[in-house]
C-alpha cells in the first residue's frame, strides 16, 4: 500500500487531484495579462517574482464547465524545468491516497479527457478524478 500526498482542487462542482510533488506554489488568483495569438484555454502570463510564467485556464483546456467568478487560486507546478500556472476554482485538501483507492476510468469517458486523466480515486464518500501531469503540460503547450 504505496500512500502518495495529492492536492485536491476543485474545478466547477467536480474535484481532482495532483501529486503534492509537482505543485511549486498556490497563490491567490489574479487576472492575467492577455498574450496575444494564445490558444483559448490560456488566459495569459503572470509575473511571479520577476518571472513570467503562463497562465491556463485548467478548467476550459479540460471541457470542465465552471462559471469565470468562480475562480479563487492558482496552482503553480513544475514538470521537467517548466513552470505553468493553472487557474482553479478552489484549493480544498491534501490527502494521502493509497493504490487501492484508485481506480480506472470507466469506458463512457471522451478521449478528451482520458488524455487528461489518469484515473479517479475514491476518497470516503467522494470520487476525485486524477489528473496526469504530463498530459497537462503537453496540453497547455500546444
Amino acid at each position: 500500500m504505496i500512500e502518495e500526498k495529492m492536492l485536491i482542487f476543485s474545478l466547477g462542482n467536480q474535484e481532482f487531484s495532483i501529486q503534492i510533488s509537482v505543485v511549486k506554489e498556490i497563490k491567490i488568483w489574479s487576472k492575467a495579462t492577455p498574450f496575444p495569438a494564445a490558444p483559448t484555454f490560456v488566459e495569459g502570463v503572470v509575473n511571479v517574482r520577476g518571472s513570467v510564467i503562463p497562465l491556463v485556464d485548467m478548467a476550459r483546456m479540460m471541457g470542465v464547465t465552471e462559471n469565470e467568478n468562480e475562480k479563487r487560486a492558482i496552482i503553480f507546478l513544475e514538470n521537467k524545468d517548466k513552470v505553468i500556472g493553472f487557474s482553479v476554482s478552489n484549493v480544498t485538501d491534501i490527502s494521502g491516497v493509497d493504490d487501492e483507492s484508485f481506480k480506472p476510468l470507466p469506458e463512457i469517458s471522451s478521449d478528451h479527457l482520458k488524455y487528461f486523466l489518469n484515473g479517479i480515486q475514491s476518497i470516503a464518500d467522494r470520487l476525485i478524478f486524477s489528473v496526469n501531469v504530463d498530459a497537462l503540460f503537453e496540453g497547455s503547450l500546444q
